[in-house]
């Protein structure tokens, strides 16, 4: 229990900026004030239904398995309920998220017999069947469409598509600063590198987490 208060401690800062980021970037897109309230509160009103949506639908399904099991419910689920709607983009559909997080929750984990005997992440797994399902409301669809067709832009999801186009960095829309802090348009909690360096440090101060799998996984990427 100890471990899952702070993963949910280190997943704050990327909660908390992803809810001003989402309002940020919608106040932006139409014009709206783009004060510190009104920012937030835009945030809430799109961040918030989200979470009802993933822990309604995933606190019932962890209660039918509980039952079924005959055991108490689990509190891995407050962390697994706090990462969905951080990689999920915020314009996703709520029936969306309830379908995604009932099949991260069964299919990543219960089928396998519940918290710590589960091969993947509930939350990827999640997102995953998102993303192949639905592919167009997760990533977009204009970037499918052929060159030379007649249509004026291509849409594309992030700056580093511009960049493997070779389009220098300061004719992109964002700058090294606004991608590092994370005022850029992406899903609720994985634009900020900094919350995420904060996040990371704090489970490494507590031990939670291993620098060695972090560095590890950052390596591989590279």
């Amino acid at each position: 229990k100890r471990s899952m208060i702070f993963v949910v401690i280190a997943l704050l800062p990327c909660l908390l900026f992803g809810i001003y980021n989402t309002g940020y970037q919608s106040n932006l897109l139409y014009g709206a004030n783009t004060s510190i309230f009104n920012n937030i509160w835009a945030g809430l009103l799109t961040v918030l239904p989200i979470y009802i949506v993933t822990y309604s639908v995933g606190g019932l399904c962890e209660a039918i398995f509980s039952i079924i099991r005959k055991h108490e419910i689990n509190e891995g689920f407050l962390v697994t309920g706090m990462l969905i709607p951080l990689c999920m983009p915020p314009d996703i559909p709520l029936w969306m998220v309830g379908i995604a997080t009932a099949f991260g929750i069964v299919i990543g984990k219960e089928i396998f017999g519940g918290t710590g005997f589960n091969v993947f992440n509930p939350a990827l797994v999640a997102r995953a069947f998102l993303f192949f399902s639905y592919p167009t409301k997760m990533s977009g669809d204009k970037v499918w469409v052929a060159q030379g067709s007649g249509v004026d832009v291509i849409s594309q999801a992030t700056p580093l598509a511009d960049l493997a186009n070779n389009i220098p960095i300061n004719e992109v829309n964002h700058s090294w600063f606004d991608m590092f802090i994370g005022f850029i348009p992406g899903s609720i909690g994985e634009t900020s590198t900094l919350c995420i360096l904060i996040g990371a440090l704090f489970l490494i101060i507590t031990g939670i987490g291993s620098w060695r799998t972090m560095f590890g996984v950052f390596v591989g990427m590279i």
